[in-house]
């Protein structure tokens, strides 16, 4: 399980406002081109996100918080945004192969990087669905600062 550590920057009702800071940020995350499993890290400044209150966690802005995602909903986030891609090239260049057309080396290059097109248009089309996006939302975990209510 994922778990980072952030503040309460504000309240609205049953929502916070948390700001999250990490410094254990790789190089290439911090130049922007890393590879999108530390979605928590920032390398100079926090992110802010909006994160639904438990029933019955009471907190206060300024208090510190434990946020969380299951290793299950970062599996399916690589599946959809590296593994769809992946399958749908390798498909593309099956399809091609058992067709014939599949025997020179620029339609395979063409056809492969068509599938991989494919798969991201399609993993993008996903990631609009509030029903597929709401499950890589992080939760808020205990902490020594929340207090039940």
């Amino acid at each position: 399980m994922e778990t980072v550590t952030g503040k309460i920057a504000a309240l609205h009702g049953r929502t916070a406002t948390v700001a999250v800071k990490s410094a254990s940020v790789c190089h290439r995350c911090a130049a922007g081109k890393g590879c999108g499993a530390g979605i928590f890290q920032s390398a100079d400044k926090p992110r802010y996100m909006q994160i639904e209150l438990p029933d019955g966690m009471s907190v206060r802005s300024g208090d510190i918080i434990d946020l969380r995602i299951g290793a299950r909903y970062l599996l399916r986030a690589a599946l959809l945004a590296y593994g769809l891609p992946l399958i749908t090239m390798l498909v593309t260049l099956l399809m091609l192969q058992l067709s014939g057309f599949g025997t020179r080396d620029v339609v395979g290059i063409v056809a492969s990087g068509a599938g991989l097109l494919g798969g991201l248009v399609i993993g993008r089309a996903f990631l609009r669905r509030d029903s597929i996006c709401d499950q890589f939302i992080p939760t808020i975990g205990s902490s020594a600062d929340v207090t039940p209510e």
